[in-house]
């Protein structure tokens, strides 16, 4: 089956607003697991083909001509008849000549990575170890394990999303450890938030609120020679079939299945073909069936089409209820996106749903439902705007490593810009420049965030009507914007710039931060081209002169809005926004 791909972060966003409404809420309040796989690590370690190319040229480059039954060219005798091919063409391959120049090669490998795992499970004489192939052939330690792999995007944006709160668990079958560096990475409470589970004895760790489970073992671990490690990794065909029935894999078996039936599920580059998982997902629908019609779906697949062994998830997952709702069932599962624009989707979306949920929250008791939709409008159009540029504006221009980079460079300043703003605005203190850390707007969905005491939920309302007003000056052509940069901590979280005009604005919870940004020298206050965004009434003391309604007196100073002094004073968001461009000089 397939559907229309959605290959651009705003073609993903449009369509979890429509067709995929109730999954994007439901994983806004934190309802999914997510279940990776080798997709979301492919531009940053090989491919399935590449590597199993890798084993095969092993294997032949190792052969001793001449040597009676040299376990290399048996064993590569035993990968070539899992290939499938006719004995006149296994015969005319010329086993002297590198991998890469047989004829025959690519339709030998396309072959072969559907059963990568029967590949692996050859053995290598009876000198060598069993996991030969995969730890040698492979090069596991260096493939997986090398501290010089870097995260991708999808690392980043799934350790957003955990750190947001909005994702307690990721269960990955992968053994490289990107997703835990970037978590690493972004947060310096790393070693007390994440527990990552490898073997029984880590799901004794308790306090840790996020969870990384990675079910086919740890290539850094491995690497690191932990003892056990190098065994637990997980990839030939006699593990997988026999992996839920070992007693020493009952109690990761029993998690894994609690989650799958307990909670929802996105599958994000996971192929979901291999056998352990199909065991694990039966047994959780045993335990705690799903029935259609449903909603939001149980399972949603982060694939372009689906394949047979996810329609084989989709039956065992809803048991009887699939026949004769197969069609439906499939439609409310496939996304039809990969995991990046899909990863970079949800980690705008989630934060734009926060500050909409709070500016609800802030904005209805005074001016009523009309106005709270107005401002979350406004605030989707600053969100739309921005993920416009998250993918080449015509990428048939690109080759498809500059793709890469230019997504690469998106999630960068993203990240970036989200950290710089957030800090601002809690401290009045500028981030470490090019630090590459991320502070959460919140470590939890929002209607839980806005339960602690501590959570400063009316502030963060009223930065989400500021963004809003923003918002509603790009889509109206008031203005264009400019992200900022912590490497240039003068120029403002966003520089709003129209043809007469270029403001700097910073954005700030109270009057304690906004004094702290001054004396960080951010900016000063004679400077006329910067606006300073209050959340709180700023109190007399901190007004130097008198001002007008609006925080204009007509001399060349800093701009001053007050969210809240502006939203008592005024009357709509209409008035709310001609006083934001008069206190910002447009």
């Amino acid at each position: 089956m397939t559907v229309e791909p959605a290959r651009t972060v705003a073609a993903v966003l449009e369509r979890f607003g429509s067709n995929f409404s109730a999954f994007s809420s439901a994983f806004n309040e934190g309802q999914y697991v997510l279940w990776l796989g080798s997709g979301i690590s492919r531009e940053r370690v090989p491919n399935v083909g590449e590597l199993i190319g890798r084993v095969v040229e092993h294997l032949r480059f190792n052969i001793v001509e001449g040597k009676p039954g040299c376990e290399y060219r048996t064993a590569l005798d035993d990968v070539m008849r899992l290939a499938g091919l006719m004995p006149e063409e296994l015969a005319s391959i010329d086993f002297s000549i590198v991998v890469d120049e047989w004829p025959l090669k690519a339709r030998v490998i396309s072959v072969l990575v559907t059963n990568y795992a029967r590949v692996l499970d050859v053995l290598v004489g009876d000198d060598n170890p069993d996991d030969y192939l995969v730890w040698t052939g492979l090069d596991v330690p260096n493939t997986y394990g090398s501290p010089d792999l870097e995260p991708d995007v999808e690392h980043y944006c799934i350790a957003i999303l955990m750190l947001e709160g909005l994702v307690e668990t990721a269960v990955t079958a992968n053994w490289d450890g990107l997703l835990e560096t970037a978590l690493n990475e972004l947060t310096p409470a790393y070693g007390s938030l994440v527990r990552v589970a490898v073997s029984p004895d880590d799901f004794r760790v308790v306090g840790r609120r996020l969870e990384v489970i990675k079910v086919h073992g740890c290539a850094v671990r491995a690497r690191d020679g932990e003892p056990e490690s190098r065994n637990a990794l997980v990839a030939r065909h006699s593990q997988i079939s026999a992996w839920t029935e070992q007693p020493k894999n009952r109690l990761m078996r029993k998690q894994l299945e609690l989650r799958y039936a307990a909670r929802l599920t996105l599958m994000i580059g996971l192929s979901a073909q291999d056998e352990n998982f199909h065991t694990v997902f039966a047994a959780a629908a045993q335990d705690l069936a799903r029935s259609w019609p449903i909603s939001p779906p149980a399972v949603v697949l982060s694939e372009e089409r689906l394949e047979s062994y996810h329609q084989s998830v989709l039956r065992t997952t809803y048991g009887p209820t699939f026949e004769g709702n197969g069609t439906a069932i499939k439609d409310s599962s496939l996304l039809g996106a990969y995991g990046k624009p899909v990863l970079l989707a949800l980690v705008l979306s989630s934060l734009t749903d926060k500050l909409s949920f709070l500016i609800g929250r802030e904005i209805e008791s005074i001016w009523g439902s009309a106005a709270v939709k107005q401002f979350q409008t406004d605030l989707l159009g600053l969100r739309d705007l921005a993920a416009s540029h998250a993918d080449p504006f015509d990428p048939t221009a690109l080759k498809y490593p500059e793709i890469l980079e230019f997504q690469r460079e998106f999630a960068a300043r993203l990240i970036d810009v989200a950290n710089l703003a957030l800090a601002v605005f809690r401290t009045g203190r500028m981030p470490t420049p090019g630090g590459g850390r991320y502070e959460p707007l919140s470590d939890r969905p929002a209607a839980q965030a806005v339960l602690n005491a501590d959570f400063p939920s009316k502030q963060f309302g009223r930065f989400g009507v500021a963004l809003a007003l923003i918002g509603r000056g790009l889509t109206s052509g008031q203005w264009s914007a400019v992200p900022g940069d912590s490497r240039a901590a003068g120029d403002g979280v966003v520089r709003l710039v129209t043809s007469q005009r270029s403001a700097r604005v910073f954005f700030v919870k109270d009057a304690t931060t906004l004094t702290q940004l001054e004396l960080e020298g951010s900016f000063d206050d004679s400077e006329g081209d910067a606006l300073i965004v209050i959340a709180d009434a700023e109190p007399p003391a901190q007004t130097r002169s008198p001002k007008s309604r609006f925080g204009r007196d007509g001399k060349v100073s800093a701009g001053r809005f007050s969210v809240a002094s502006n939203i008592t004073n005024t009357d709509s968001t209409d008035d709310l926004y001609e006083a934001f461009k008069l206190a910002g000089g447009f």
